[in-house]
């Protein structure tokens, strides 16, 4: 596979996101025999400036358009549709996701002799090192057409050669349970209330002391009240806790630290 610049043509993708030198790091050594075998048939091209690599809002379009800000990845995330909202919602809070794009690229390749272009919803990076390409519908019945389902095994088959996954995600795996749903929507709103290193230290000597703790005994360790139930929902897109979201996070939900964090002082 190839990764070009669309104007260019040559190697690109210079921002500082985790996710920009994962997607780099296709041309490593140790995967140069998986790399040479997809650059006949495939080529990535990414975005000058390491964002999207489409403009999608454009205050002319019908359907639902934004830009999503985001704290966890330091910049704006464009959607042109509520689920691709919730799915960056979704992402801000998800302690196993390091870093996420909103369409960071595009796949150019060749299927029965017809060159076709795929352009993901999203790209997010895991904490396992994992880089999943997302694929956003509201139901199975939008993948009816049979061109349109080659195309996503065609992508499908490029992820798995070069060691990514690749997953369509539907209306019911962002929004459901509505109460679940409804606790991402209340954390992400918090993203941006600052916090200190003082309670960030706090926070990391009670957790480390006791190993979970409600959020609301947590919080009096170093605020009062609502300001420090929401410094902790920050310190949850800042992946230094995990929360409970079984429901929206009050005084008794439980909370950890996250993987990384607990590891390091086992």
């Amino acid at each position: 596979m190839d990764i070009v610049h669309p104007r260019a043509g040559t190697p690109a993708f210079r921002g500082n996101a985790l996710l920009n030198d994962a997607l780099l790091g296709l041309a490593c050594d140790e995967d140069r025999e998986a790399w040479e075998s997809l650059s006949a048939t495939a080529t990535m091209v990414l975005s000058k400036a390491g964002g999207s690599i489409r403009t999608i809002v454009t205050g002319r379009r019908i359907i639902t358009t934004g830009v999503y800000a985001s704290r966890k990845t330091g910049c704006g995330h464009p959607y042109e549709s509520m689920l691709e909202k919730a799915f960056f919602m979704l992402c801000e809070v998800d302690t196993d996701v390091v870093d996420y794009r909103a369409q960071p690229f595009r796949f150019e390749f060749v299927i029965d002799g017809v060159k076709r272009a795929y352009l993901p919803d999203a790209v997010t990076l895991r904490a396992d090192g994992m880089v999943e390409v997302i694929e956003i519908k509201r139901d199975p019945g939008d993948l009816r057409d049979l061109e349109y389902r080659l195309k996503l095994q065609a992508v499908r088959e490029i992820c798995d050669r070069i060691g990514w996954r690749f997953r369509v995600l539907f209306r019911a795996d962002l929004t459901e349970p509505s109460r679940f749903y409804r606790a991402v929507e209340d954390v992400q709103s918090w993203a941006f209330t600052k916090f200190s290193d003082a309670e960030v230290f706090e926070v990391l000597r009670q957790l480390r002391q006791h190993g979970q703790m409600p959020m609301g005994q947590l919080a009096e360790c170093f605020d009062q009240g609502q300001r420090g139930l929401a410094k902790l929902k920050a310190m949850m897109v800042a992946r230094i806790i995990r929360l409970d979201l079984t429901n929206i996070a009050n005084h008794s939900t439980a909370v950890t630290l996250v993987e990384e964090l607990r590891e390091e002082v086992q």
